[in-house]
């Protein structure tokens, strides 16, 4: 994960071509995790694949945890908004929804909202600029919402929502913790996601070690991409980047991963895109490119990252 991270040292103002391609490979990653996430939960319960998924994680990047004076009671809040809350409702609407496309624009709320909170909670001013990057936003979002086909799953659009509400209220207390690099960050959001979770999937899901032993490989594959791919080789190397480049450079490339992402929901489970997701996602990934590049110039990061699943 990348959202406490600062843009330290001097910042580049061209692409290096390795680091362009990086760029490149991190989002087309990010953007076929869906289809790995899709996969995972029609055979996973949402809360029990999440507590295989961050338990994984742990063990891979349980060197990396330290413990940080004065600053881990913004930690510990943002890596719970994070995990248990952020991911299980993301992926509780995965589980039921029918289409990816609606839910990898959707996801992407995650930076409006944060705007709105800064604005709430922060006095941050948010200006023409970002006042109608928000309407676009959560205008295209509704516009989706509309189509009878979404309709249909609306429960699912709206637990997404409700994901990137939480994403973006760990961002305010994540933006205030310094020194934490992309592993540490991942062991924090693992240790407080995998036991939570893990305690849901037995109360309230169907007998967990039956689901784990049945379990195909294409599934445990998926699981295997979705902790390699997406999150320790995708968030660290989007981490690095975020390092060397600002964020109105690298903004127009971040949209790459919810198209990517909507085109294989197309190619790979035939999922059908109507005008209004069309027209209603362009809305909302404009509205989010515009605020994305505005608080990329203002220096915040934090506001311009949202998770992709």
């Amino acid at each position: 994960m990348s959202i406490a991270g600062t843009q330290g040292g001097v910042l580049r103002t061209r692409f290096e071509p390795e680091h362009l391609a990086l760029l490149l490979l991190i989002q087309t990653v990010w953007g076929v995790n869906w289809i790995a996430c899709k996969l995972a939960v029609n055979e996973f319960p949402p809360l029990l694949l999440m507590a295989i998924r961050f338990g994984l994680t742990f063990v891979c990047v349980v060197p990396f945890l330290r413990w940080h004076p004065g600053q881990m009671r913004n930690l510990l809040l943002g890596c719970l908004l994070t995990g248990p809350l952020s991911f299980a409702t993301g992926f509780a609407g995965l589980a039921l929804a029918k289409d990816i496309a609606p839910l990898a624009v959707a996801s992407n709320l995650a930076v409006p909202f944060a705007t709105l909170l800064s604005a709430i909670f922060l006095g941050d001013k948010i200006g023409v600029w970002r006042g109608s990057a928000l309407i676009l936003a959560f205008g295209g979002v509704v516009l989706m919402g509309f189509d009878p086909k979404v309709f249909a799953y609306s429960n699912a659009v709206t637990l997404t929502v409700l994901s990137a509400l939480f994403w973006a209220t760990a961002a305010i207390f994540l933006r205030r913790v310094q020194g934490v690099g992309a592993y540490e960050l991942q062991a924090w959001v693992s240790l407080s996601t995998w036991p939570p979770l893990l305690i849901g999937a037995l109360l309230f899901e169907r007998d967990p070690v039956a689901v784990i032993t049945q379990a195909s490989w294409g599934a445990w594959i998926s699981v295997a991409m979705i902790v390699i791919g997406a999150t320790l080789i995708g968030h660290s190397g989007f981490f690095w980047l975020l390092r060397r480049y600002p964020i109105p450079m690298m903004a127009p490339f971040l949209l790459l991963a919810p198209i990517i992402g909507a085109m294989s929901g197309v190619l790979w489970f035939g999922d059908v895109l109507t005008w209004r997701m069309v027209v209603g996602g362009g809305l909302t990934l404009a509205g989010v490119l515009i605020i994305t590049i505005r608080e990329g110039r203002r220096n915040r990061p934090d506001l311009a990252l949202a998770e992709p699943a």
